[in-house]
């Protein structure tokens, strides 16, 4: 990939992830992500398929983990625990684009744990 092509996703990740930070600072409990979630799975969407293409195969994961979990929300299922998860992953989704080779298998298996557990 080119310099130029990743300066441009790099951009376009943080502000797909500075929005969804705004979204969930308007959020007090689940019901508030229910009322979001196409809004929220908008941003997921794009980071899922953009972060891959700049080497952010984490980042890519579990927003493509996210972004399933918002579809379910999106066509009616109740998902307890939804507002809890996305508030501890945004930091992760954070870091993953400010600190080179950060670390994100301990919230990814969190995330996958929590969407394998969904009944």
């Amino acid at each position: 990939m080119s310099d130029e092509f990743i300066k441009i996703a790099t951009e376009e990740i943080n502000e797909e992830i500075q929005a969804i930070s705004t979204i969930l600072k308007s959020c007090k409990d689940n019901d508030d992500v229910y009322q979001n979630s196409k809004d929220l799975q908008s941003h997921t969407h794009k980071i899922k398929g953009l972060a891959p293409m700049m080497g952010q195969e984490g980042l890519g994961a579990i927003c493509s983990t996210l972004d399933a979990i918002l579809k379910q929300i999106n066509d009616g299922k109740k998902v307890e625990g939804i507002f809890d998860i996305l508030f501890e992953a945004l930091p992760h989704m954070e870091n993953s684009m400010s600190q080179s080779n950060y670390d994100m298998n301990g919230i990814s298996d969190k995330i996958t744990n929590f969407s394998s557990n969904l009944k």
